[in-house]
């Protein structure tokens, strides 16, 4: 599935770089053409941090609103597909942390067939929400210069979706893959042999394949 498709079929954005830190709250600046990124200048990291910046919370408030996030439970996902395929083609661009590993020592192009499984989802619980809601509208009262210049016009993740890896490669590629697998620590979940190819499958290891994101001045709690 092309990254394009995978926005159209589900309301959702691929990660590309994902990693294990991040969380719902986080802020991310969508460019007219490109891959979201979670770094622009001027932006802050997340919404918490940008009611810091503007006064509206102290440390302790900030640390509370980051373990709270932490603290949200990963429940089954109920996406339209039981598996999510990806286009071999985009492996490299998405940059997942068990494809980095295995790809410094196996070419990622040669896999036939990639997915994500088992999916999960960690979602915004709604009094969260409700707490964002009341200090974005404080914000906008009290704070509207750093509100409009820095937080307007980015989006805010509300959910992130994690799921098992599977991946087949042609049996004569499976020597090479055992090798790369064992030479980068990768801990692989199962391994299942057929007639001309090798399944292999690995946990998710706390790391988001997608994420729905959500304006943050169209933000409603």
């Amino acid at each position: 599935m092309e990254i394009k498709k995978f926005r159209n079929i589900y309301g959702l954005e691929l990660i590309a770089a994902s990693h294990a830190k991040i969380a719902v709250g986080d802020l991310v600046w969508e460019p007219l053409i490109g891959a979201p990124a979670f770094t622009h200048p001027g932006m802050p990291s997340s919404i918490y941090t940008a009611f810091l910046d503007a006064e509206l919370i102290d440390e302790e408030a900030f640390k509370n609103f980051r373990k709270e996030c932490a603290e949200t439970a990963l429940i089954p996902a109920h996406l339209a597909d039981k598996n999510v395929d990806v286009n071999t083609e985009l492996l490299a661009e998405l940059q997942h942390p068990t494809l980095g590993k295995i790809g410094g020592n196996f070419k990622l192009e040669t896999i036939s067939k990639f997915n994500f499984g088992e999916m999960q989802v960690r979602s915004m619980k709604d009094l969260l929400r409700v707490k964002i809601d009341q200090y974005l509208e404080t914000m906008k009262e009290q704070r509207w210069k750093e509100y409009d210049g820095r937080i307007r016009r980015v989006s805010m993740i509300t959910e992130l979706y994690y799921g098992s890896i599977s991946l087949i490669v042609e049996k004569s590629l499976s020597g090479k893959l055992d090798a790369a697998l064992t030479e980068s620590g990768v801990n692989v979940v199962s391994r299942s042999e057929g007639s001309s190819s090798v399944a292999y499958s690995f946990a998710h290891e706390e790391v988001p394949f997608a994420m729905r994101l959500e304006k943050v001045r169209r933000f409603n709690g």
